[in-house]
């Protein structure tokens, strides 16, 4: 694997999810900083955010992470990309920090340092895997009957959440639409690894309706995961929201790029031992910091 284009990748996907995560608190700022009577109509809230300086800063920014997302993916495994999705919630925790004046909790420190030290040693012990995969190996494993069976019982498994209250006639849960929320989330970062093999050809007219076919995707996934997201915090708390809808979204593709795309198969059994290690612990940074992660929010609600 060539270190400075994996060493780049990596930069792009630790600015990625900073930027996603500041944008995110930006847009969630601006909308609750809006006069009660704005924000419960959708319609007069929807205005209100359109002309928002600092909502459509937030808006820039998580659309600028997505181009820094998919360089990412060009040249490093998916599962090396996905846990840097923590490194996202440190600059939040920091943002917070300088902006909210919030102190900085021992248990923040701790999960911290899990999530850095986490993807210091998967990121290093990734690197030693062999090359990436052009895209004849994607569709081969990608489309592999395997693929297509943790796409489908993951989507399965998101659409038996979501209908399970109406079903039996319940309220929504704001914690069953994190998880569906986190599912779908976890998809779209396949589909854009898969985006970027293919833009990693020679031949960009080489079956372009696939690659049609996955912006198309990219685009539902995006708006389903997001707009339920944000549903999801009418109905639960925010601390535990985050913490199901980051851990999803982080191990899903970490099993498909791991497991599916074969990324770890070059690696002899001790560093794989670590690997698994590595991004256990930074999955439990990712979880304790976004249960922590409701005081940023609580401050930003109360100003």
């Amino acid at each position: 694997m060539d270190e400075l284009l994996f060493s780049i990748s990596i930069l792009s996907g630790l600015i990625s999810f900073s930027l996603y995560n500041l944008g995110f608190a930006f847009e969630k700022k601006a909308i609750q900083k809006l006069p009660p009577q704005i924000r419960d109509k959708t319609s007069s809230m929807i205005k209100a955010i359109l002309v928002n300086p600092l909502w459509l800063l937030g808006l820039f920014l998580t659309i600028l992470s997505v181009g820094f997302y998919f360089v990412a993916l060009m040249w490093a495994p998916l599962s090396a990309v996905a846990p840097l999705a923590g490194f996202g919630l440190v600059v939040l925790v920091i943002y917070a920090h300088i902006d909210l004046k919030e102190s900085l909790k021992r248990l923040e420190i701790i999960s911290i340092v899990l999530i850095i030290v986490g993807i210091s040693v998967s990121s290093y012990l990734i690197s030693l895997s062999s090359d990436s995969i052009d895209w004849n190996q994607w569709k081969t494993l990608a489309h592999s009957l395997n693929g297509y069976l943790v796409f489908g019982s993951s989507v399965f498994v998101s659409f038996v959440i979501i209908s399970f209250p109406f079903l039996f006639k319940k309220k929504f849960s704001g914690y069953d639409i994190a998880f569906s929320a986190g599912i779908i989330a976890g998809i779209q970062a396949v589909l854009i690894k898969g985006l970027s093999v293919w833009v990693s050809n020679n031949d960009w007219s080489l079956e372009i309706y696939i690659f049609i076919l996955y912006i198309i995707m990219v685009l539902e996934s995006a708006l389903v995961s997001t707009g339920s997201l944000q549903f999801a915090f009418k109905e639960g708390r925010v601390s535990i929201i985050m913490a199901i809808y980051n851990g999803i979204m982080t191990i899903f593709p970490v099993i498909f790029g791991g497991f599916i795309l074969k990324e770890w198969q070059s690696l002899e059994l001790i560093p794989k031992i670590f690997l698994g290690i590595s991004i256990s612990i930074t999955l439990i940074g990712i979880v304790l910091l976004s249960l922590k992660h409701t005081h940023s929010f609580t401050a930003i609600n109360d100003e």
